[in-house]
């Protein structure tokens, strides 16, 4: 982990916890963008006074700079040497008990990695009875720049992110024309997705004023 997990209830001990812990799962594949769209939702999120835990599972990634979400009163926890949808199953179910019984945060996003298939986070958080969690919520991140090469290698990774998608982000909008993006939506939900799909940039923040609000 990148902070002890008692370093973890130190930031949220003064925080009373009123209400269940909502989830967010913030999927996508490798490079799409999933960083700065963390960042970004993260810094809106608390700007509205909610208290956040990030759980990260991005296999070979540098991950969310650490520093930066210190400086925003954020927690990171990492769970590595594996899938966080497979092998890692208990270890999620573990953290996601240990921080609803110690820290009480209001939100807990989950990053895991490019690979993962979500359902196996719903599923999860479906066994688990005891914890307080007020909704689920699964966002997925999709790369403007590099969709048609990713759709034709990954095509079933990406049906399967999609198929539990609430919203999808359309990243790296400035990297195609209209008509391109047009096309890609057309392909997204020729994938199945009926859901909003929602254009940004997350490196400058472009569009994403609405996503606390969809998402909570």
């Amino acid at each position: 982990m990148r902070k002890s997990i008692d370093s973890a209830v130190s930031v949220f001990k003064n925080h009373i916890h009123t209400a269940d812990v909502k989830l967010i799962v913030v999927s996508g594949m490798l490079g799409v963008g999933k960083t700065s769209v963390l960042l970004k939702l993260i810094d809106k999120v608390i700007a509205k006074g909610y208290k956040v835990v990030v759980i990260e599972n991005e296999v070979g990634s540098k991950g969310v700079d650490g520093e930066l979400i210190n400086i925003a009163g954020t927690e990171v926890l990492e769970l590595g040497g594996g899938c966080i949808c497979c092998t890692m199953k208990s270890s999620l179910m573990e953290t996601l008990m240990f921080i609803d019984a110690n820290i009480n945060p209001d939100i807990v996003i989950v990053e895991p990695s490019g690979i993962a298939d979500p359902k196996h986070i719903v599923e999860v958080t479906e066994e688990m009875r005891d914890m307080s969690v007020s909704g689920l919520f699964t966002v997925i991140v999709a790369d403007s720049e590099r969709f048609s090469k990713m759709a034709m290698v990954f095509e079933r990774p990406m049906r399967n992110q999609l198929d539990v998608a609430d919203l999808v982000l359309l990243n790296k909008i400035d990297t195609r024309n209209a008509d391109e993006l047009n096309e890609i939506e057309q392909k997204i939900r020729d994938f199945g997705y009926k859901g909003e799909i929602l254009r940004i940039r997350a490196d400058i923040g472009e569009n994403m004023e609405r996503i606390p609000e969809l998402i909570l």
